[in-house]
């Protein structure tokens, strides 16, 4: 499926009136803006394994939706082997990459040693986005900022600015009851996938249908502090006429009623962006105020429900001139030379 943000303005334009528009770099800027720029200081590690080169435009991305919870076993790390084949300038994640939701160690560490291999696969810059699988207490917070230094960043490309924010801020913890079902399930997909997916499928039904209580959904709402409320609004100020923003999230907090996100379109006003986020498992594509907001289905995690929505995909971002067009592609379908996409347990 390809859509084009270029077109639906096209079409919007005939019938109403034109939506204003910040001055944006030209091909030629974003040619010169090249390289990739940090905005701001990241001690320790860094949310990204490696930073692309520069190059001329246009901006090519693919965008990932979340690997856990309850990770189908091979879906992720097939599908790094498979963007591989796209050469994109970097991988975007929009969280949920390890299971968590456990305070032992040995477990939280073991769970990033495979997610990096998986990533290693892909042959290209991979840059993390927090998602409530990824810190969900003190010791999975602890993990991320060894690893990856900060919560949130933002970083310039090829004359677009990349906000990655996060939406567990501060964290939110499940009760125990809660997290030693995910991790009785996830131990279970190891084990005996074919039994897990089967008990994991009679419990949706029963939670969708209204048969089963459901503790997990009462604790959905994104959460972004006030401090980094206050570093957005900066952010963007020193960043006033990008090419194009595109904004990160785990939590699609469009869909949440969420004070900070209504606070953060305010402040984006009339540059042009672009929104992603995950969590739900499951896609959907929405045009606010004249702004795509993409919402990922999974790339290894559990459907949450039945329906068009329900994917293992990716979305491959092309920037030019007229905006971005995004492709995207159902990881059954993206097959090699030999027509085989190697996915067994992809939706």
């Amino acid at each position: 499926m390809l859509i084009s943000r270029a077109g639906f303005l096209r079409g919007l334009a005939a019938t109403t009136a034109t939506l204003p528009l910040t001055a944006r770099a030209t091909p030629a800027e974003i040619d010169s803006l090249g390289a990739f720029q940090v905005d701001g200081k990241i001690d320790g590690g860094k949310p990204w394994t490696a930073t692309p080169g520069t190059g001329a435009a246009p901006l090519r991305f693919a965008v990932i939706g979340d690997n856990t919870g309850v990770a189908r076993p091979g879906v992720f790390d097939q599908a790094m082997v498979q963007i591989g084949w796209l050469k994109p300038d970097f991988i975007l994640s929009v969280g949920d990459l390890i299971e968590g939701y456990t305070d032992d160690k040995a477990r939280i560490a073991g769970q990033w040693a495979a997610i990096d291999r998986s990533i290693a696969k892909a042959g290209v810059p991979f840059f993390n986005t927090p998602g409530n699988h990824d810190i969900d207490n003190e010791e999975t917070w602890a993990a991320w900022i060894e690893r990856h230094g900060t919560g949130y960043y933002s970083f310039r490309y090829k004359g677009a600015l990349f906000l990655i924010l996060n939406t567990e801020d501060p964290v939110q913890s499940l009760p125990l009851k809660i997290t030693k079902q995910i991790n009785d399930m996830v131990d279970l997909m190891a084990k005996d996938p074919d039994k897990a997916e089967k008990s994991m499928n009679d419990y949706m039904d029963r939670r969708n249908s209204g048969a089963q209580h459901d503790t997990y959904a009462e604790a959905e709402k994104a959460n972004i502090s006030d401090k980094q409320l206050a570093w957005i609004r900066d952010t963007l100020a020193r960043n006033p006429n990008p090419a194009w923003t595109f904004v990160i999230m785990h939590r699609p907090a469009w869909k949440m009623a969420s004070p900070a996100f209504a606070k953060i379109q305010g402040m984006l006003g009339a540059r042009n962006y672009t929104v992603f986020a995950g969590h739900t498992h499951y896609f959907t594509h929405e045009v606010l105020d004249g702004h795509d907001l993409i919402n990922m289905g999974t790339t290894g995690g559990f459907k949450t429900q039945d329906g068009p929505g329900t994917l293992d995909h990716t979305m491959l971002v092309t920037l030019g001139p007229q905006g971005p067009s995004f492709a995207n592609l159902r990881l059954k379908a993206l097959m090699d030379v030999a027509g085989e996409s190697g996915q067994v347990r992809a939706y």
